[in-house]
């Protein structure tokens, strides 16, 4: 199941360093249980995993009412998957009315467990204010969750966020660090920020006459290392 986000970040901050999304896929089967992950249960049955698919199958042909009514027993026992498409369901307000408030707590719930599709979901929730209070220091929280887990699109919007300051102290050192790691797999927005940052990162601090003046007054080194470098020159 695939959610597309239909628009960059935010029109009303004129500055020229998009947020980025990227298409959110399942990372996490069904059958997965918040129990699973936090008590090391295994109470799911074969039966719900099938039923998962149904709802799958229900999505696929346009009937999203089918589809909530399948998943949505199955999200209140906790399975991660299920709990992330009945969550994007009520986000978008298909099969069902838009409630962004339930959307948040099943995204919110599936990536406490580390279903990290839910965690970037709830990252941009906050950082849009899609039906709810924008906050950028929870927005941050969720990115950052997403980003230890590898991320690309989290990375970069990390950076961002350090970059500006938005939710995190602004720190240009972060900033370009998760810039960097979001580069290393190809994110083009990381890239982008990186052409711009790298060239215009200070240099070493250029020495001062008082660094000159201790040069001059350093002792010259022994005649047989003079000739130990003089060996290695001319070999």
């Amino acid at each position: 199941m695939t959610e597309l986000r239909p628009a960059l970040f935010l029109a009303s901050v004129a500055l020229a360093v998009p947020f980025a999304w990227l298409p959110i896929v399942a990372a996490q089967g069904p059958g997965t249980t918040v129990r699973d992950r936090l008590e090391q249960s295994t109470s799911v049955t074969r039966a719900d995993a099938d039923r998962f698919d149904d709802g799958v199958a229900a999505y696929d042909t346009g009937n999203f009412k089918k589809a909530f009514e399948i998943w949505l027993p199955l999200a209140q026992r906790d399975d991660l998957a299920a709990m992330r498409n009945v969550a994007t369901l009520l986000r978008q307000g298909k099969g069902v009315a838009r409630d962004s408030e339930r959307a948040l707590y099943f995204y919110e719930r599936s990536g406490r467990a580390g279903l990290v599709s839910s965690q970037v979901n709830s990252a941009f929730m906050y950082l849009d204010g899609d039906g709810i209070a924008q906050d950028y220091r929870k927005a941050s929280f969720w990115f950052h969750a997403a980003a230890v887990a590898g991320v690309p699109v989290a990375r970069y919007n990390l950076g961002v966020m350090y970059e500006r300051g938005l939710g995190v102290e602004e720190d240009p050192a972060r900033a370009l660090a998760w810039y960097t790691l979001a580069a290393r797999s190809g994110h083009a927005g990381a890239l982008d920020r990186l052409a711009v940052l790298v060239p215009h990162l200070p240099g070493p601090t250029p020495p001062t006459e008082a660094d000159a003046t201790l040069e001059a007054r350093a002792p010259a080194p022994p005649l047989a290392e003079l000739d130990r470098l003089d060996d290695a020159a001319n070999p």
